[in-house]
Formats: C-alpha cells, sequence, structure tokens
C-alpha cells in the first residue's frame, strides 16, 4: 500500500516536471542559425538558396521574392513556376532550390519566419551568364580593293565579355596559322601598319550594347582571310564566330623564267602563276595566238593556294619554228596582266678532242770507268768535256761557240756520281767554271771523306 502511494507521488511529480519543461520550450523563439550569404550561380545552372532554423516550434515559414511574391508556405509551393522546390535535407532546413537559373532570376529572396515582429533572413541572388555573339552580327563579305570594311561582333553576357580579333589565310592556303588582330582604339590611329600590311581600328558600342566593330581600312588582297571574333568574360564557355572576307583585285602574273633553252626535237615546259580573284580568262599565247591542247601542245591548270594557280604547257617534239617568244595572259572583270619569256634553241658544243703534244727530252749519258774510285775522287782535266750542240745531232767539239767567240759546254767530275755542269772557256784558251761546277767538286771531295772515314774505322 505505501509503495503504490509512493509509485504514483513519483509519476505526478515527473508529470508537472514534464509540463513546465514543455512550457518553457514552446516560449523560446525560433532563429536562424546560418550568417547572410549571397549565392553566385551559372545562368542554366541549379541555385541553393539556404535557410536553417532553430527553435521552429509552431511558427511558419514562408520564401519570399524581390517583389514579395509569396513562393512557399512551409513545405507547399504556391507560386506556379516549377523550377522552385523547397528542400528539408534536415529537420531545421528550410533551403529554396532553383532549377535551370536565369539571368531574369537574380535579385533578393527572403525567408521568413510568422513571428511577431516578423524575423526574416535575405540573400541576394547573382546570376553570370556565359556570352554569346547575336544574330546580328556580320556574316560573310566580298569587298573590292580600297574598300573600307566593318565587321561586326555583338554579343552578350554577365559580366561584360572582351572581344578579340584573329585572322587567318582562307581554307585553301598552305598557312593556316590564327594571329591576333593588331588594332588601334578608333580615332587614334595614323598610319600604324599590322604585320600583314593592312590597317586596323576597332570601335566600341555604346553604353547598354556589348561588343566591338573591326575596320578594316583601304582593304587589299593581302588582307582577305578567315576573320574570327572571341568573346569571353571569365564564364565559360568562350564563344566566337567567324566571318569570310573575300578581296576581289586584277590579276597578277609571275614568271620564273625569263628566258630557257631546249634542243630541237625535245619538250619542254613552260609555267606562269597567277594571281586573282575572281579568277578570269588565264592563256598562254605565240605569236599573238592562243595556245590550246593539241598534238603540238597540253596545256594545264593547278590550284596552288589561296587565289594563285598555275598554267603549264607542254611543247612536244620542238622544231626552228617552236622557238620565240611566249607570252602568259590573265585578265578578269578588274584588269589584265601579261608577262613574255624567250625560248631559244640550245645547241650542245661539241666536245673536243684531246690535244697530243710530244716534248723531247735531249739525254745526256756518262759513262762510269770500271776502275774503283771509291777512296780517290776524280776531277776531269780541261779535254773531258761535253760540248753545248744546240742543234743536237751529236757532239761536235770546238765547234760551239758564243757571240764573243767563247765555247760553250758541259764539264763532269764525279767517279760514283757525276755532275756535268756548265763551263765556257775563251779563245786564248782558259776554262771559267760555273758555281755549279765548282759547287758539284767541293760535295764530291766531302762524299770521298766520309767514305775514307767510314773504311778505316771499319
Amino acid at each position: 500500500m505505501e509503495v503504490s502511494i509512493i509509485l504514483k507521488l513519483t509519476a505526478l511529480n515527473a508529470l508537472c516536471f514534464l509540463g513546465i519543461l514543455s512550457k518553457d520550450i514552446m516560449a523560446l523563439e525560433p532563429s536562424f542559425d546560418v550568417p547572410i550569404v549571397n549565392i553566385t550561380v551559372v545562368a542554366g545552372k541549379t541555385a541553393v538558396l539556404p535557410c536553417s532554423i532553430d527553435s521552429l516550434g509552431d511558427f511558419k515559414v514562408v520564401w519570399t521574392d524581390q517583389y514579395s511574391t509569396l513562393l512557399t508556405l512551409d513545405e507547399k509551393r504556391i507560386i506556379d513556376d516549377e523550377r522552385m522546390v523547397l528542400d528539408r535535407p534536415h529537420t531545421k532546413d528550410w533551403n529554396l532550390l532553383l532549377h535551370d537559373v536565369k539571368y531574369d532570376d537574380r535579385g533578393r529572396y527572403t525567408c521568413q519566419i510568422n513571428t511577431m515582429p516578423i524575423k526574416t533572413k535575405t540573400i541576394e541572388l547573382i546570376v553570370l551568364v556565359p556570352p554569346t555573339i547575336l544574330d546580328s552580327s556580320s556574316t560573310d563579305l566580298t569587298a573590292k580593293e580600297g574598300d573600307k570594311v566593318t565587321l561586326t561582333c555583338n554579343v552578350t553576357g554577365i559580366p561584360r565579355p572582351t572581344v578579340q580579333w584573329f585572322r587567318k589565310p582562307h581554307a585553301d592556303s598552305r598557312d593556316q596559322h590564327k594571329e591576333r588582330v593588331k588594332t588601334t582604339i578608333h580615332g587614334q590611329y595614323g598610319n600604324q601598319l599590322s604585320d600583314d600590311h593592312c590597317l586596323y581600328t576597332v570601335s566600341h558600342r555604346g553604353v547598354g550594347i556589348n561588343g566591338e566593330i573591326l575596320i578594316i581600312h583601304n582593304i587589299s588582297r593581302y588582307c582577305d582571310g578567315i576573320y574570327e571574333c572571341v568573346a569571353f568574360n571569365d564564364v565559360p564557355p568562350a564563344v566566337n564566330r567567324v566571318i569570310s572576307v573575300m578581296v576581289e583585285f586584277p590579276p597578277e602574273v609571275w614568271l620564273d623564267n625569263r628566258r630557257m633553252g631546249q634542243s630541237r626535237g625535245k619538250e619542254t615546259i613552260l609555267e606562269c602563276k597567277v594571281t586573282a580573284f575572281p579568277q578570269g580568262v588565264t592563256v598562254w599565247r605565240y605569236q599573238g595566238q592562243d595556245l590550246i591542247n593539241s598534238d603540238k601542245y597540253r596545256v594545264e591548270v593547278y590550284q596552288d593556294r589561296g587565289h594563285m594557280v598555275i598554267l603549264s604547257v607542254r611543247i612536244v617534239n620542238l622544231t626552228r619554228e617552236d622557238f620565240g617568244q611566249y607570252s602568259c595572259f590573265a585578265s578578269n572583270g578588274f584588269g589584265m596582266d601579261e608577262e613574255t619569256m624567250t625560248l631559244y634553241e640550245f645547241i650542245p658544243a661539241s666536245k673536243a678532242q684531246p690535244v697530243v703534244t710530244t716534248t723531247t727530252v735531249p739525254i745526256l749519258s756518262t759513262t762510269v770507268s770500271k776502275r774503283n774510285r771509291l777512296l780517290r775522287p776524280s776531277i776531269y782535266d780541261d779535254k773531258e768535256f761535253v760540248p753545248y750542240n744546240p742543234s743536237g745531232n751529236g757532239h761536235n767539239p770546238g765547234n760551239d761557240s758564243l757571240s764573243d767567240g767563247q765555247l760553250f759546254g758541259f764539264k763532269c767530275t764525279g767517279a760514283i756520281v757525276r755532275i756535268c755542269a756548265q763551263y765556257s772557256m775563251n779563245n786564248s784558251g782558259t776554262t771559267r767554271h760555273t758555281g755549279m761546277y765548282n759547287s758539284a767538286t767541293l760535295l764530291i771531295t766531302l762524299i770521298c771523306v766520309l767514305d775514307v772515314f767510314c773504311f778505316l774505322r771499319s
């Protein structure tokens, strides 16, 4: 009995405690537990606007936009826009999701609690828009040399995109490298030319209109090509537009050779290069007549690069009548040009026969004595000489004389090595040795002395 009374009293005390506690809880005010932030999102993506509340109790949560339009009430969407959804990943979360964000969705959104007074949390939604090039921009065009060409690139995007211009040759050109166009600000250009000898200026559009205008002054054939405007505002992706610019100009003819030689009976090829737009009439001419395909001529046209073509004519079995002046002629609606070259007969030089010359070399023979003269030098006396005989018919001692009456000839010395030197002898019989004869005598003497010295040592 006493235990039952004690249990009843304990339960009553617990109920009183819970009542007091629940009364205190109901008395707590709800509050936002995250700071105010700004949300930035790219157009087309999903924006998450956070709202987290502590101690909400029986209070209600609503979302409104910058125009005070009621978007949600508790967990229900009030607005008809199905892109808006209330997301509650946790009990205290009341996040507003906005799918496929548009630029018009930017602005201030408010999360409210219907307390007295009303508690609010404001979030600023910033929407970034990738760049877009409008259809009002320029398209492909054709101009004449000397015209002023204006290329427009109208763009939109948040933040405002910057526009850059690039240029590359046409698709049929060998050089496909893209280069940035060097421009000057409108009104500030003088004689500044780009690397391709073209004068460019750029003009920005007015306030509220994004984009740029590229102006090509006094356009020439060297300024044509594929122009590309690229817009970017740090919001991927960048966008571009390609504009083809064609420039009409009269023909220009180039010849690699002004003269060419070939033999009769052979064939030859004449070539010329023609640059023009549009291409018109291009022919080879000989003696005022256009050359066409026949048994004699073969005419062919090759596309080279850009606006250049190569015109060739093959001439077979050359005869004397085929030699002369040929001209390459080109014309279109803007002008004409002509260049001339000469085809001449090439006569190969005849082969020269080798010339054989005969040179007679006089042979001077000497006789070495059978005696052993190793140990003793031998110097011939004055009677042992070889007279000089310019006729080459043999020796005729004493018959050879100079204009002054002196005899002239050779005198020899040496036993093993026999050396002959010039000498002269006057009418009185006095012999005069030359320097060569005296040097030879001294040389033979030294050789003999060395031979004796070596023989004694052995």
